[in-house]
């Protein structure tokens, strides 16, 4: 949904910044009732769940932090990087729009962790200009990662496969989980608070607006 980075090679002549087309809308061209499934995790962090899905204990953008970063992965190191990615981020606002910010390839190769894949209200807002929102399913992969059945019986309904049998049930949950930890990132533990208060900060308007577009305020992702 968000990798668009290739825009900027074929229109050099943006608005402002701004990406006059994008991946979408060579999609809608081609499939204009195309049905989209889209799985979104809590940007910073979320609650322990009990499935297979070992990585979905974690936070999006610390889950990518350990499983890019190659060599001296610590969380002082990993809260060194969030501020200097809010930085850069902040320091391109100042000049031009949200949106031209978060489609700045430069910017996004300069940041030392994607700030900008967790700011999905922007990058949905931009798909629903050309898909209408019932072409769409938008989950949460805690969702899908505590309740497997639930989820995919709402995948099967969306696009209109009929009811999920008991057979097709038993083999989706026992399938092996994928994008685990690697051993050696399992003795970092989580994130410093410093660093969760910080992106709880930054990232809560733009989960606010997500919840308010897709009407569900389960996407503010809230702490219980």
């Amino acid at each position: 949904m968000w990798d668009n980075n290739a825009w900027i090679f074929f229109y050099d002549n943006s608005t402002d910044g701004e990406p006059p087309f994008l991946i979408q809308d060579f999609i809608h061209a081609f499939q204009p009732n195309a049905k989209l499934i889209v799985m979104l995790r809590d940007p910073v962090e979320r609650p322990k769940v009990q499935h297979t899905f070992s990585s979905s204990t974690l936070g999006r953008l610390y889950s990518d932090y350990l499983y890019f970063a190659s060599a001296n992965k610590s969380v002082e190191d990993f809260h060194e990087k969030v501020a200097e990615s809010l930085q850069l981020f902040e320091n391109c606002l100042v000049d031009y729009s949200l949106r031209a910010c978060v489609y700045n390839n430069t910017l996004n190769n300069a940041m030392p962790v994607r700030l900008q894949v967790g700011l999905y209200v922007v990058f949905l807002l931009d798909w629903l200009t050309v898909f209408n929102k019932d072409q769409m399913l938008v989950l949460r992969l805690e969702d899908h990662a505590s309740n497997v059945k639930y989820t995919m019986h709402m995948v099967f309904r969306f696009l209109d496969l009929g009811a999920l049998n008991e057979k097709q049930e038993a083999l989706i949950t026992k399938s092996p989980a994928s994008n685990t930890r690697r051993p050696e990132d399992r003795n970092l533990g989580p994130m410093l608070p410093l660093t969760k208060e910080i992106l709880e900060d930054f990232y809560q308007p733009f989960n606010a607006k997500l919840a308010h577009v897709l009407c569900d305020e389960a996407f503010l992702w809230k702490k219980p």
